[in-house]
């Protein structure tokens, strides 16, 4: 046990050791940096008025009739599930959990440890990438990529999202940008452009680089957040 602990204690994830009863016996440092509640305000509680975690659509997800706890109590984990909570503070925060179950001296009662680190810029990226679909259709309810279909080279452009000129890409980083929120594929652009499809998918990988992201659809939620003017 004391091992657990003091694993438990050097851990850069929040943790959390519950007892039998579910009440907190342990809180560690990363923990209290996350959710800003010391140990002394949480040892003693049960869990669930510690987290009162809800699902990421707002619905209750903590209670006295966990189901979390009735698998642990199985004795199986339950790994990577995410959680709505709110910081001392107030502030909303997006959590990933494991939680595993630990053997108990005493037969048929389990301990358990909650294992849990920060996805609130995970979450807030996938919601910024749903706007950006609704960004992306136009007022018929028609999506971008199908009215590109329906228009001239030339009028195409018009009908494209505005990238912030704040933005550290080049002119044709942005035209390739653009081309990839109508819906258009490296072949595409490349065809639109008058250039090889090795030169765009260099492109794309040089707006990555430049943007920090990890992928076309991020990249493009980031250069086209909502509230963008339509150019």
């Amino acid at each position: 046990m004391k091992q657990l602990t003091a694993m438990l204690e050097r851990s850069a994830d929040g943790a959390m050791l519950v007892n039998e009863d579910g009440n907190v016996i342990l809180w560690n440092k990363a923990a209290e940096r996350l959710l800003g509640l010391s140990a002394q305000d949480v040892i003693g509680r049960p869990c669930r008025e510690v987290l009162c975690g809800e699902t990421l659509g707002g619905r209750p997800l903590c209670s006295p009739s966990c189901a979390i706890s009735s698998k642990l109590a199985g004795g199986a984990g339950v790994r990577n599930y995410d959680m709505q909570t709110h910081t001392k503070s107030g502030r909303v925060l997006w959590i990933n959990i494991s939680s595993l179950p630990v053997p108990s001296r005493k037969r048929g009662r389990f301990m358990a440890v909650h294992l849990f680190h920060d996805i609130t810029k995970r979450i807030k990226m996938l919601q910024l990438a749903e706007d950006l679909h609704a960004l992306l259709s136009t007022p018929g309810g028609k999506a971008v990529s199908e009215t590109i279909r329906d228009h001239s080279t030339a009028r195409e452009a018009e009908a494209l999202p505005a990238i912030s000129s704040a933005l550290p890409l080049s002119q044709r980083e942005k035209e390739v940008l653009r081309l990839l929120a109508a819906g258009k594929t490296a072949k595409n652009i490349a065809e639109t452009l008058y250039i090889s499809s090795a030169t765009v998918r260099n492109h794309i990988q040089h707006v990555l680089s430049k943007l920090g992201a990890h992928s076309r659809l991020e990249a493009l939620a980031i250069a086209f957040r909502p509230g963008a003017r339509l150019s």
